[in-house]
């Protein structure tokens, strides 16, 4: 038996004992060391998304390997691993296109099916990535959102010297500052709200902090807009309507915004005509399978820093009160599975 926080309905989260689940052939079992909570954990729990309870959640998972399928061969036991909660259905016309980031039948552990908030998790071995000794478990626990950041300036192709724009002063914005800072942005500008936030920002590579309130004035006189035009890219990675118009504004002529975030979930009189005369590219991206092992290799050589990101590590008894008191200020919670 094992200890697991199990989703039962709107508004519900119990702590339960259950089996530990029997793998199959192409899978492999993990103890878990760290899961750690996000946003969307509160969402399903206050069942603002279309998934039928109850289900173990938790997306963020790191751990050991304790057992492997028969026919599992790139993995064995002891390893240490971070898991991709995607799962492609590796049949639709998206996973045979060599894009299952985009997979029609995706299932996503902790999302519509049994995670990681859980002793021991069943895992497609093709999820589990190994580890090096240079990344700590806690590092390990916050992996998966960094890789959704990293796919997307991946994406967008950054080019070495771009200025960048950045809106958020939350974990999300946090990782885009170091990526972008990393590949080789020549600028990075963060418009940002707590004060709290301004030091970390400046450590992981903020040339310019600018507060949200005020920010016309600064944004107006500042070099990037003043002498190139605007920002070559814009992150928004807060997603409120007056942020996805401002990351129009300030984007220079074919440049190109990254849509990350989205506390609201439409844009009030949404600028199509500037981004038309402009020639602004616009990438949105969740999934990002294909970053993992380049993103893994930039944690370990310490190019991008996780630990300071972690701001509490509980345990599954505090972490239930925390989930259903929807209490997430701050950065990155975990929760410590590990005796």
């Amino acid at each position: 038996m094992m200890r697991a926080l199990i989703w039962e309905g709107d508004g519900m989260l119990a702590l339960k004992e259950v089996p530990i689940p029997e793998i199959r052939p192409t899978e492999v079992l993990v103890r878990v060391s760290y899961t750690g909570v996000c946003a969307t954990d509160v969402e399903i729990i206050k069942g603002k998304f279309p998934y039928s309870p109850p289900y173990i959640l938790g997306h963020e998972i790191t751990g050991k390997v304790i057992e492997t399928g028969s026919n599992v061969k790139e993995l064995k036991e002891g390893d240490r691993v971070v898991i991709d909660p995607g799962v492609p259905c590796g049949e639709c016309f998206f996973c045979k296109a060599s894009q299952p980031e985009f997979c029609a039948n995706y299932c996503e552990l902790g999302i519509n099916e049994d995670g990681g908030w859980a002793d021991y998790v069943r895992v497609p071995a093709k999820s589990a990535h190994k580890i090096p000794v240079e990344m700590s478990d806690v590092s390990a626990a916050i992996f998966e959102p960094m890789a959704c950041p990293f796919g997307a300036v991946d994406n967008a192709g950054l080019l070495p010297g771009e200025h960048v724009l950045i809106y958020g002063d939350g974990p999300a914005a946090l990782y885009f500052t170091q990526i972008a800072k990393m590949m080789g942005a020549g600028r990075v500008c963060v418009v940002y709200k707590l004060p709290e936030r301004a030091e970390l920002l400046q450590r992981f590579g903020a040339d310019d902090l600018i507060p949200f309130d005020g920010q016309a004035a600064a944004l107006k006189e500042h070099p990037s807009i003043r002498d190139r035009g605007g920002f070559q890219l814009v992150i928004d990675a807060v997603g409120l309507s007056d942020t996805v118009k401002d990351a129009v504004r300030y984007a220079s002529t074919g440049g190109r915004i990254i849509l990350y975030g989205f506390n609201n979930s439409h844009t009030d009189h949404f600028p199509h005509r500037d981004i038309i005369f402009k020639g602004i590219s616009i990438f949105g991206r969740t999934n990002s399978p294909a970053v993992w092992s380049r993103a893994i290799e930039c944690v370990a050589r310490n190019q991008i820093e996780l630990n300071p990101l972690v701001e509490r590590v509980v345990s599954p008894e505090e972490a239930k009160e925390i989930l259903l008191a929807g209490n997430l200020n701050g950065l990155k919670t975990i929760i410590c599975w590990a005796d």
